[in-house]
Order: structure tokens, then C-alpha cells, then sequence
């Protein structure tokens, strides 16, 4: 009897030391569970939601030695099967570098059977499986059991960061609204006194609640019922920050810190050794101009140091020598981005490394973190002019923007200074494609083919990376699966990156006219483009239309009839010039053959709320004019 007492007592006291630790986070079983069922929401009150968020806790406590602790809580309603998702959970973590631990985890079945995860359920395995990674990034994994509609699912975990890599750096995001409904979400933030969290508000008066606690300050976020947001066709990301509430916070005083420890873990990596010294002097012996010895080393270090990706150990930021990549013959960004510079500093010329953020289109420059970046790059300065440099994209010329649409990147000096700059927009006299098509019909309808397409610039990077590790029977059937039959194909260069990408086919075609009978064929759907048609069949929108960037495009198509075959009607030639899209379209017929030109481009937009009305007048004239070019008829 004394001995069930005793061991009465100490769980008492390890549930209360427990609650004491933190009271947010503990299990609704410890209550009344059959009360609580009945209070939370009913499936019917939304019914566009596959789960509510009934309780969100999200603890974050930085210590002065820079290690940190997160502990999260999530308690989640099952409405249906769209949300049964929600009950397989992924817990990121660095093995050496950081601890798991899964607190509690349990489904309360709606009659208020409370089934525990079973331990033995939780699975450790690496997060990139599958992949080109040395990593020891870790993932551990559960899914919850007993899982149906109505029931309610509840997990706790906790994470120790015991290495950081950059201390009392933290940044993140607090979104105030999501896919599905929120009751209720907490963040809190804890600091050592002399640190202070700096925040920022979008959309939301949401005000952290400011504790003084001895030697630490918390700071606690709380956001309450909110509505599900409904999905709508091409609204903006959950980042933008003029669609949806939201706060952004950080500690960091400025990017200094961040520049000064990136360049030191550069430089000590920009090692050479005699064979790297002598291979280098090689590459570029024959080269006359400073360009010519960038596209020489550019091309050699993208297309011939494999992209493997290896973030073990203290490399998950800081590059391996450069010589150590050069023997190698293989590296990340952050390798290949050291081996580029190493080397061009034994041609003479400068190179600098530039971080490139994760979401480029929402970074902010006034929230300094490392964590807001994912990539990097070298950036040469010569003569007024910038060449931006991607280790890892092979097909890529040395003088090309290194992304489609201007970035914001983080150029960091030889001395640890900095600046931000950003990338160029696509020139479309430089990155577009031309295509030209000639198509032979006979008097079944059947065409014989001569295609020319020629990609230049940024805008042959896909393609000829596509068609370089596609086998060549599998290059055949980009084509076969447009119903042409190939007899011959030709491809440019995959290597020569100055160069545009051609492509050369000739084939066969069935049915590409239709005969109606003897004088009278019809041509169908030839001239085909994005007319917004799901923006004009919805009603009311509660969001902003975010259109994406195109490339420009030139495309020629020609069409031989049979002699004696004539156009009943010409269509006029057609332009439309807005922000968002150009298109010119020019007909004409001449002898026997129908020709199209087309002009094309659309730019990456985003459409306000009080303008969707006017953009559904434009897309109705877009849609009336496709529908008039649906089909060609033509006569003998």
C-alpha cells in the first residue's frame, strides 16, 4: 500500500512539474474529454475545410550560450477525408545537431476512446532518401491511429538545437489565416534579456504580449477565429503580404553579421593547390579576352563537377576546399560556387559570392537572417557589366540572367561589406524562342512536317536539358505523343551554351485537316492560348489574380494546300497590348499557302480586387476572338 502511494505521489509530481515547465502544452485527456468533443466545431459549419485547428502552441526559448529548444503542440479536428493528411506528421531535425522528441501523441475517437500512438509506430529514416544526398538531415515520422471523421488528433514534440549554426539567428513567419479554420494559435518567444525581437504586421493588429522573467523576455503572439481561406483560381502565395494577415519576426540588428561570417567560411575554403594552379592556366591559355576566360571556367565547372548535394556536418553552410571539389569532381552551390571563384582568382579576375533567398518574389531586405537563403552564387563585375554565375545549372551561358524573373540577391565584399542587388529582367531580344513550321497537306488532310525551333538564351536552358538526359528514343516521343510521326530529328549543342538551342524534324502528320469532302477542308484549334476562362466563369473573388511571366515567343506556321485550294475567309490580323500580355496575331494567304505569324509574352502581374473587373472585359475579348479562330474552312 505504501509503495502504491509512493508511486501516486511521484507521478503527481511529475504531471505538475511537467505543467509547471509549460502548461500549454498538455493533453486533453488529462480532461474532461466527452465536454470538450462537444464544444469543438461540427463539419457542417465548414464545409470547404477537411480539418479545424482547434489549438496551436509553438515555444520558442534561445539561451546565452546561443542552443535553443522549440516545443510544439498541435490539436486538430478531422472533419473528412480530405483532411486525414493531417494525421501523418514529418519532424525535421540535423542528427548530432539537434534532438527529437515526441512529448505525447494520441486520436480521441468521437465517442471519446482515447487511443495512444503507439511508440513503436514512430520510424527515424533520412529525409532525402532516394536522392543525390549526403546529408544528415534526418526525418522522424508518424501517423496517427484509429483515425476517422470526427475525431480529434493531438501531438506534441520537442526539438534541441544543440549546434547552431549561426547563434540567436531566428526568423519566421506567423500566418494569421490558412487553408483551414483556426481556433486558436499561439507562438511564444522566449529571449535572454539583452536580445530583442523585432516584428512586423501585415493585415493583422495583432500585438505581442511583452513578460519580463527574471534574465529573459517572452513574447507571446496569440491569434484567434479565423475562416478558412477558400482556394481560388490563381491567387497569390500564402506569403504575399497584401493578401493575407500576417506577422514577420526576427533578431537580428542587421545583415553585418551574417556577411562577415559567410566571407570568413569562404575565403578559408578558396584553397588551390598546384594541379588546380596548372589546369586553370590551361583552361584558359588560348583565351584573349577576360569574357573568354569566364565562359571557359563557367562552362567547366557547370557542366563537369556533378551536382551532389551535401549538407553533413558542418557543411550544411560551409563549402569544402576548392581544390578538395576540383579532385572531386563533385559539390553543391555552395562548392561549386568556391571552386568558380578560386579559380577565377587564379585567372586575375574577381569574383564575389552572392546568397540567393529561398522566396525571392516576398524577401524582405529589412529582416536580416540566414535562414531566408537556400542557394548561392558567384557575381563577376567587369566593365560596368555583371555575369551571374550558377555553378549548378549546366545549360546555362555565362552571360544569361540567372533567374527568369529579377532577384534580389545578397552580394557579399572581400572585406565581410555588403549590398543588395538585383538580378536582371529577361531581355526578349536575348531569351525567347523562335519557331518555324512548315506543313504540306494532301488531299486526305495528311501534312508532311519540317519543324525549326530555336531556343535562345535563358530561354534554352530547359529544353536543352531536358533533350540532354532524355535517351534518344525517348526524344522521339516528345514528338510522337503530338501524333507526328518522326523521320528524322536533329538537335544542337549541349554543351555549347553561347549557342541557341535548335531543334530540326521532319515528319508526318495525320488528320491535321479535316475533309468535309472533295473542295472543302477545315483546319481546327492551330492558333490556341491561355483566354482566362476560369476567371471569367467564377463569381465574386475574394483575392488578387496573380499572373505568371512567359517567355517571348516567335512563332511561323505555314500551311500548302492542294492546288486550286482557297481561304473562304482571312482573318484580320489581331493585337492585344496590356501590362499583363502581348499577342499579335498576322494572317495572310498567297497561292496555295495559309500563313500564321504569331508574337507572344505575358508578364508576371498581380491584379487587384478593384481592377478584376476591367481584367474580365479584356479576357471576354480574348475569349470571343479564340472562339473565331477555332477553324479555318477552306475551298476548292
Amino acid at each position: 500500500m505504501r509503495l502504491i502511494k509512493i508511486i501516486f505521489i511521484f507521478f503527481s509530481l511529475f504531471i505538475l512539474s511537467c505543467s509547471a515547465v509549460n502548461p500549454n502544452i498538455r493533453s486533453i485527456s488529462e480532461d474532461d474529454v466527452s465536454l470538450f468533443l462537444n464544444q469543438t466545431p461540427k463539419a457542417e459549419e465548414h464545409p470547404n475545410a477537411g480539418i479545424d485547428l482547434l489549438y496551436s502552441y509553438n515555444y520558442m526559448e534561445f539561451y546565452e550560450d546561443g542552443t535553443s529548444v522549440t516545443r510544439n503542440l498541435e490539436r486538430i479536428k478531422i472533419f473528412n477525408e480530405r483532411g486525414r493528411n493531417f494525421a501523418s506528421k514529418s519532424i525535421s531535425y540535423r542528427e548530432g545537431y539537434q534532438e527529437v522528441k515526441i512529448i505525447f501523441a494520441n486520436t480521441i475517437k468521437p465517442d471519446g476512446k482515447i487511443i495512444p500512438l503507439d511508440s513503436d509506430d514512430i520510424h527515424d529514416s533520412s529525409e532525402y532518401a532516394g536522392y543525390d544526398f549526403y546529408t544528415d538531415l534526418k526525418v522522424k515520422k508518424f501517423t496517427m491511429p484509429a483515425v476517422e471523421d470526427g475525431c480529434i488528433i493531438e501531438f506534441a514534440y520537442e526539438i534541441k538545437n544543440l549546434k547552431p549554426v549561426l547563434a540567436m539567428d531566428y526568423a519566421d513567419t506567423f500566418f494569421c489565416r490558412n487553408l483551414f479554420p483556426i481556433e486558436e494559435d499561439i507562438a511564444e518567444i522566449v529571449l535572454p534579456q539583452d536580445i530583442e525581437l523585432k516584428y512586423k504586421k501585415f493585415k493583422t493588429d495583432i500585438t505581442p504580449r511583452i513578460i519580463a522573467d527574471g534574465k529573459k523576455k517572452r513574447y507571446i503572439f496569440v491569434n484567434t477565429k479565423q475562416k478558412e481561406i477558400i482556394p481560388e483560381s490563381r491567387m497569390p502565395s500564402l506569403y504575399d503580404r497584401e493578401t493575407y494577415p500576417q506577422l514577420s519576426f526576427w533578431t537580428l540588428h542587421d545583415w553585418n553579421v551574417i556577411s562577415k561570417w559567410y566571407i570568413n567560411l569562404i575565403k578559408e575554403q578558396m584553397k588551390s593547390d598546384d594541379e588546380l594552379e596548372r589546369f586553370t592556366k590551361n583552361l584558359i591559355a588560348d583565351k584573349k579576352t577576360d569574357e573568354d576566360k569566364i565562359n571557359a571556367i563557367f562552362n567547366f565547372v557547370s557542366q563537369n563537377i556533378r551536382y551532389i548535394a551535401v549538407i553533413l556536418g558542418p557543411h550544411t553552410h560551409k563549402p569544402h576546399q576548392a581544390s578538395d571539389v576540383f579532385k572531386k569532381r563533385y559539390g553543391d552551390c555552395k562548392d561549386k560556387t568556391v571552386l568558380l571563384l578560386t579559380m577565377l582568382k587564379i585567372a586575375g579576375i574577381e569574383g564575389k559570392p552572392a546568397l540567393v533567398p529561398s522566396n525571392g518574389k516576398y524577401f524582405d531586405e529589412s529582416i536580416p537572417s540566414l535562414n531566408a537563403f537556400n542557394h548561392i552564387i558567384a557575381v563577376v563585375s567587369l566593365r560596368d557589366k555583371y555575369f551571374w554565375l550558377d555553378g549548378t545549372n549546366e545549360t546555362a551561358a555565362y552571360d544569361s540572367p540567372p533567374f527568369v524573373l529579377p532577384t534580389k540577391v545578397f552580394l557579399i565584399n572581400d572585406d565581410g561589406s555588403y549590398r543588395f542587388i538585383t538580378t536582371p529582367a529577361l531581355n526578349d531580344k536575348k531569351d525567347y524562342y523562335h519557331s518555324d513550321i512548315k506543313y504540306n497537306i494532301n488531299k486526305e488532310g495528311n501534312a508532311d512536317i519540317d519543324y525549326k525551333y530555336e531556343f535562345f538564351g535563358k530561354a534554352a536552358e530547359a529544353v536543352r536539358y531536358s533533350f540532354k538526359y532524355s535517351p534518344p528514343e525517348q526524344r522521339k516521343k516528345v514528338f510522337e505523343n503530338r501524333g507526328i510521326e518522326v523521320k528524322e530529328l536533329q538537335l544542337g549543342s549541349f554543351t555549347n551554351t553561347k549557342e541557341p538551342f535548335v531543334i530540326k524534324l521532319k515528319g508526318t502528320l495525320k488528320n491535321l485537316a479535316q475533309v468535309l469532302d472533295e473542295e472543302t477542308m477545315v483546319l481546327s484549334n492551330i492558333v490556341a492560348f491561355d483566354s482566362y476562362r476560369d476567371i471569367t466563369a467564377a463569381g465574386n473573388r475574394q483575392y488578387p489574380i496573380n499572373l505568371t511571366q512567359s517567355m517571348y515567343a516567335e512563332e511561323s506556321s505555314s500551311y500548302r494546300f492542294p492546288p486550286g485550294f482557297k481561304i473562304k475567309r482571312l482573318p484580320q490580323n489581331y493585337s492585344f497590348e496590356k501590362p499583363f500580355r502581348v499577342r499579335k496575331e498576322k494572317y495572310d494567304f498567297k497561292g496555295s499557302v495559309f500563313h500564321v505569324y504569331l508574337e507572344s509574352k505575358n508578364d508576371d502581374q498581380l491584379i487587384g480586387l478593384q481592377d478584376i473587373d476591367e481584367f474580365k472585359k479584356f479576357a471576354i475579348q480574348l475569349q470571343k476572338h479564340e472562339s473565331s479562330i477555332k477553324n479555318f474552312i477552306f475551298e476548292k
